[in-house]
């Protein structure tokens, strides 16, 4: 028995090893690097190829006759990258990541969305019509610092906020919409549920669904409540139980 109790264990450490070494290699592989727009920009040819997830602000330059649409800007650094490729505005809608439009002279900010683009950089070198180097866009990723202040301020404009919410969220989740925009999962709690069908004080922790679309609005929201109430949901929009 013990030598078939060693062989079973032999075989789980196996098959964990496996799922570590292609884990480690899917993102040696496909794993997007972390740098700076700077670190692109300083030398664009060392970069040529390279998978990358740029964080800045995305500023619409499409003022100019020629030259690319759109590009991310590090606003602490002053250094830009043009953003488009067979990814970029054509396939990745960028337009609701705006923050600033310029004009050829002056930056303008219309919002306050701080992004992280993944994709590749391409370096074409000198040309009369275009930049020499682009960040080909695979996708864009909100900051969870926005998302959490988003759902933040939603909360705030609900019945939570007089539920003795201490005003901070633990966001768990977050997944992209198949129709655009981010699915939040987060945890709150409450140290005095005031709803409804429920007046006794009480610390309850709530996990709260959130979809936000690429506007940034909240367009649907709902919260399971504890024990205490079952774990029914309830509509945070709405402001009424939602029937199983």
């Amino acid at each position: 028995m013990r030598w078939k109790r060693l062989a079973l264990i032999l075989v789980v450490v196996a098959a964990v090893s496996v799922v570590v070494l292609g884990y480690f290699i899917n993102f040696v592989i496909y794993g997007a690097k972390d740098v700076s727009v700077e670190e692109v920009v300083s030398d664009p040819q060392s970069f040529d190829g390279v998978h990358v997830r740029l964080h800045g602000y995305v500023a619409d330059t499409s003022v100019y006759m020629f030259g690319p649409k759109y590009v991310l800007r590090d606003i602490e650094d002053g250094a830009e990258i043009a953003l488009g490729g067979k990814g970029g505005p054509k396939n990745v809608d960028l337009e609701p990541c705006v923050s600033f439009v310029f004009d050829g002279e002056n930056y303008t900010q219309i919002r306050n969305v701080r992004v992280g683009v993944v994709g590749y950089v391409r370096f074409i070198g000198w040309v009369t019509d275009s930049p020499s180097f682009l960040l080909e866009v695979e996708k864009v990723e909100p900051q969870m610092d926005i998302l959490e202040m988003i759902v933040t301020e939603f909360l705030k404009t609900t019945d939570v906020a007089d539920g003795g919410w201490d005003g901070t969220v633990e966001i768990k989740e977050v997944y992209d919409h198949k129709l655009g925009g981010e699915v939040v999962v987060l945890g709150y709690t409450t140290a005095n549920a005031i709803h409804p069908h429920f007046m006794a004080e009480a610390i309850e922790h709530h996990t709260a669904v959130i979809t936000i679309n690429e506007k940034e609005e909240v367009v649907s929201a709902f919260c399971v409540w504890g024990n205490f109430h079952g774990n029914k949901i309830w509509g945070l929009i709405n402001q009424k139980w939602i029937q199983k």
